[in-house]
């Protein structure tokens, strides 16, 4: 036997390694006996915490290299438990080296859960943010591959339904296609394109609101704004007004603004996001549904009152004073954030959507002008599809109604 490592046989460390095992099979959602597993914040602190002592463990053991040996043997002890027929399977990567990025192991786990819900997910985040921001990048990434898997099989179904449909339809008949087989063919080539620039604004809505910049600047901003509007104002007037020279700064200054709009609504936000799922609606239908909103508010301007949050009224009243004349800005926002945060009833949103209707009615170069909607649709998989997708998604879909 060549384990030397002092500070803990193999035989014990074998041991936690195993009850490691157990509790990672949990992670699946389910108990042995196949009912649900509970994963609460606790929990997921429970299981990082467990993740945290093998990081520690083994960075001690492969820090010298008088315990080479230790490390070998410890990887054929953890070969030979899995060599069991009745090791599961979805572990089959455990060695040393996954050991010793123990959290980052119990996160892949923890998010690819089948049955991940919103309320799983903030009891990961919760447990997360309080274990240190450098897991936070991690579940960022895992979150973003979990999204693309989940949107993939989600186009390859929705591919699927078509095809079902129109075959079932007798749309693919020889003399359907003769007829109008290139129309039925640009339809679904449509909706596919709709459906990737609808994941790519979920996606990029993730990757923002999750980043560790981002929750630092959510942090900052419920600070800031918890003091009377008199006193921030004035911190915030005191930065640099906006020039060419110092246009990042009136960019940063509109950011902390749109999010202490959001900041006392967070985790309704990003479970909002994770949680809305595409639906083949066209960017048309979806401007007409904003244009309905639009016009319904302008017809009871007072709707909002006594409903809204005061704190965040003066803050849009703020950001509407200083981006007088230059509301085009918006554009340099991530339009998540942009769509998130500013209510439908707030003259701000009237600003926002007139940049947008803007865009509309141009064509991909200064010299071609699109007369009509349909005609901008030309453009779907770019920043204007995704930026009626974000207001479309918060205003329509029910975020801000659930507020």
């Amino acid at each position: 036997m060549s384990w030397n490592y002092p500070e803990i046989s193999l035989e014990d460390l074998m041991k936690l390694v195993k009850g490691f095992v157990d509790m990672l099979i949990l992670t699946s959602g389910h108990q042995s006996s196949g009912f649900p597993a509970q994963w609460d914040a606790e929990n997921c602190r429970k299981a990082l915490q467990w993740g945290l002592f093998f990081e520690n463990v083994l960075k001690s053991i492969t820090s010298s290299d008088k315990y080479a040996k230790s490390v070998i043997e410890l990887d054929e002890a953890i070969s030979e438990m899995k060599s069991n027929p009745l090791f599961p399977k979805g572990l089959g990567s455990l060695s040393s080296s996954t050991l010793i990025k123990g959290r980052e192991f119990v996160l892949g786990h923890l998010v690819d859960n089948v049955t991940l819900r919103d309320k799983h997910l903030k009891a990961i985040l919760v447990a997360a943010v309080e274990l240190g921001d450098d897991v936070i990048d991690i579940i960022t990434s895992k979150l973003q591959k979990r999204q693309s898997v989940v949107s993939c099989a989600s186009a390859l179904e929705t591919g699927l339904d078509i095809l079902s449909k129109n075959i079932e339809n007798g749309c693919w008949s020889k003399e359907a296609l003769a007829e109008d087989g290139d129309q039925t063919l640009l339809s679904w080539g449509q909706q596919l394109v709709e459906l990737s620039t609808w994941n790519n604004w979920k996606s990029k809505s993730v990757s923002y609101f999750l980043s560790k910049r981002t929750m630092k600047l959510v942090s900052g901003a419920s600070l800031i704004f918890s003091a009377p509007k008199v006193q921030w104002a004035e911190v915030l007037k005191g930065l640099h007004d906006f020039s060419e020279s110092n246009g990042d700064i009136f960019l940063q200054k509109i950011e902390l603004l749109l999010l202490g709009c959001v900041a006392s609504r967070w985790t309704h936000l990003v479970e909002h996001i994770m949680s809305v799922s595409y639906n083949s609606v066209t960017m048309a239908e979806q401007y007409e549904e904003l244009c309905k909103l639009l016009l319904q508010r302008s017809k009871s301007l007072n709707q909002h009152v006594g409903t809204s949050n005061s704190k965040v009224e003066e803050i849009l009243e703020f950001l509407t004073e200083i981006l007088h004349g230059c509301v085009h800005n918006l554009w340099r926002i991530p339009c998540a954030l942009a769509g998130a945060a500013i209510p439908s009833w707030s003259p701000l949103f009237s600003l926002y959507f007139g940049e947008v209707e803007k865009q509309l009615k141009q064509g991909p170069s200064a010299s071609r002008i699109c007369s009509t909607v349909q005609d901008a649709e030309e453009t779907n998989s770019g920043e204007l599809a995704e930026r009626i997708w974000g207001m479309y998604a918060f205003h329509v879909r029910g975020f801000h109604q659930m507020n």
